[in-house]
């Protein structure tokens, strides 16, 4: 997808038909667009609604945490793009790498944001080579493209912003960080409208 949503922003695609509707009629009054273009944009608007809607059956927009293996692999093997948190639960630095991933998951709704405990994924564990938590692994369509060990690319610190932890992921294309132009901000043909201001926004192994 061109931009990427919040869980929020995905919702409201699913739910308020109703809006798209409204506003595609706004813009077949101004006149200014081909129909075209029109056409193919309410086209790509419905993709979008059914897309959304097929992951939030999935529990994207959430941080999930997966029962067992067999879970992470229909996940990993079935998803675009993945982040999976391999925590222990005894484990301070875990507990801080969750609640920034818990953020981040209603902020990416595109990617699966979820969590696994290393108790039950020792297999895992031992095939990916993970041997510091907290281990954060990024998949695109179920290959491994990237790692996050630690704290180090925190500088060592408890006290980074979720900020840090974004920008982290977005070098590895896992998540799309928002451009300048916020696809809120635009019309259902794609024109430029006004709406309310945007919402701002490791212990190792012993």
């Amino acid at each position: 997808m061109a931009t990427s949503a919040t869980a929020d922003q995905a919702q409201a695609i699913i739910d308020d038909k109703s809006l798209v509707e409204e506003e595609l009629w706004e813009e077949l009054e101004k006149g200014d667009i081909p129909a075209h273009i029109r056409e193919s944009r309410l086209e790509e608007l419905k993709l979008q609604s059914e897309q959304f809607h097929n992951m939030k059956e999935r529990d994207h927009g959430e941080y999930t945490l997966l029962q067992d293996e067999k879970k992470f692999l229909e996940q990993t093997t079935t998803e675009q793009k993945c982040v999976v948190h391999f925590f222990h639960s005894d484990f301070r630095r875990c507990a801080i790498v969750d609640s920034h991933l818990e953020k981040l998951a209603k902020k990416y709704f595109e990617t699966k944001f979820s969590r696994i405990n290393v108790e039950v994924a020792k297999f895992l564990v031992n095939k990916l080579k993970i041997q510091v938590l907290p281990a954060i692994i990024c998949f695109n369509k179920g290959i491994v493209v990237d790692r996050i060990i630690g704290f180090e690319d925190f500088g060592n610190s408890d006290d980074f912003r979720t900020e840090v932890l974004e920008r982290r992921l977005a070098e590895s294309n896992t998540i799309k960080l928002p451009g300048d132009k916020d696809h809120r901000k635009t019309t259902v043909l794609g024109a430029q409208r006004h709406s309310k201001k945007d919402d701002s926004s490791s212990d190792d192994d012993e």
